[in-house]
C-alpha cells in the first residue's frame, strides 16, 4: 500500500463523453441502479446491470483503475457465496445439494447469493465510474442549482474531496517509513501509519473548521462557485431516459414479486459442492496471501 497502490477512488481526468454528462444526470443512473439492483432477485438483469457499467467503464477510459478497484470484491463475493451456500439467507425449507463433511449445501444458497453478489457488483460498478468521471465541485454546483441544503452538499463534496487528499497522506506516511529503514508495504507496515494519519485528520479538519468560519460558512448569502456547470439537452435525455426506465424495471420487478427465478434455476448438487470449494479456497487463499505478502515483503 504506496502512493502507487492505493485504492483510485477518486476522479481520473478525462474528456470522454461519460466525463463530459451532466452530474446529475450521472447521479440518477446511480441511484436507479442501486434501487433496481435490490427491487429484483433476477440474476439474468444484475448480471446485465453490471456488465452495462462495466462497458461504461470502458468508454470513460477508466478500465484499469476500475479494475483495481474491484479487487476488493474478490474476498467479499468468495465470502458471500460460500456462507449462503451453507446458510442461505431464505426461509426454509432450503434444498439440500449436497455435503462436505459436516457441511450441508444448498442449491437455494448458491441463486440468492448470486444475487446479493449481483447487487453489490452492479451498484459498485456504476458508483465507482461516476466517481471516476465526476470533479466533486461539479456536483457540489449542480446539486446547489436543485437548492439541495448547502451543508448535506457540502458532506457530500468534502467526502469525494478528501479520500484522496488521504490517500496521498498515507501513501506519504508509508514511503517516510520506508526511507527509515522500516517496512513500506503490508499489515505490518500499515499499523504504525495509523496513528500519524488519524492526527494529521483531526488537524485537517480543524483547519477547514477554521477556514469555514472565516469564509462565512452557514450564512444565509447567496453562494457561488468558480466552476459552471452547463444543462444540455442530452442530458436531460440521459437522465429522464435513465429515470423512466429503471423505474419502470423496478415497479414491474416489485408487481412480479421482485422477479426471482429461484424456482426455475435448480444446480446440481455436483455443481453447488465445486463452487463451494472453489468459493472457500479463494477466500481463504486470498487472505493468507495478504498476511504472508505483508509480513514477508521488505
Amino acid at each position: 500500500m504506496t502512493m502507487t497502490t492505493a485504492l483510485p477512488i477518486a476522479m481520473i481526468p478525462g474528456d470522454s463523453v461519460i466525463h463530459r454528462i451532466n452530474p446529475i444526470a450521472k447521479l440518477v443512473w446511480v441511484v436507479g441502479y442501486i434501487v433496481l439492483a435490490f427491487s429484483t432477485q433476477n440474476i439474468f438483469i444484475l448480471a446485465s446491470m453490471a456488465v452495462f457499467a462495466f462497458l461504461l467503464g470502458i468508454v470513460a477510459g477508466v478500465l484499469k483503475p476500475l479494475l483495481k478497484a474491484m479487487i476488493i470484491l474478490v474476498p467479499i463475493g468468495s465470502s458471500l457465496l460460500a456462507l449462503q451456500i451453507i446458510a442461505p439467507a431464505v426461509e426454509r425449507p432450503w434444498t439440500l445439494a449436497g455435503s462436505i463433511g459436516p457441511l450441508s449445501l444448498y442449491g437455494d444458497g448458491l441463486y440468492y447469493g448470486f444475487v446479493l453478489l449481483g447487487r453489490v457488483v452492479a451498484s459498485l460498478i456504476i458508483a465507482l465510474v461516476m466517481v471516476m468521471t465526476t470533479h466533486p465541485s461539479d456536483l457540489f454546483t449542480s446539486l446547489a442549482k436543485l437548492k439541495m441544503p448547502y451543508t448535506l452538499n457540502f458532506m457530500l463534496a468534502m467526502t469525494l474531496q478528501l479520500i484522496p487528499v488521504f490517500q496521498r497522506e498515507f501513501g506519504v506516511i508509508m514511503s517516510a517509513q520506508k526511507s527509515r529503514g522500516m517496512k513500506g508495504t503490508g499489515f505490518s507496515a500499515v499499523l504504525p501509519s495509523f496513528v500519524p494519519v488519524f492526527v494529521g485528520a483531526i488537524e485537517r479538519v480543524q483547519q477547514l473548521s477554521i477556514s469555514l468560519e472565516s469564509r462565512g460558512f452557514g450564512s444565509d448569502g447567496h453562494k457561488t462557485s468558480y466552476r459552471q456547470v452547463r444543462v444540455r439537452v442530452r442530458d436531460w435525455i440521459i437522465g429522464g431516459l435513465g429515470a423512466v426506465l429503471i423505474v419502470g424495471l423496478s415497479v414491474y420487478s416489485i408487481i412480479r414479486g421482485t422477479w426471482s427465478l429461484s424456482g426455475e434455476i435448480v444446480f446440481s448438487g455436483a455443481f453447488v459442492t465445486t463452487l463451494f470449494a472453489i468459493a472457500a479456497l479463494t477466500f481463504f487463499g486470498f487472505i493468507a496471501f495478504t498476511i504472508i505478502y505483508g509480513f514477508t515483503r521488505k
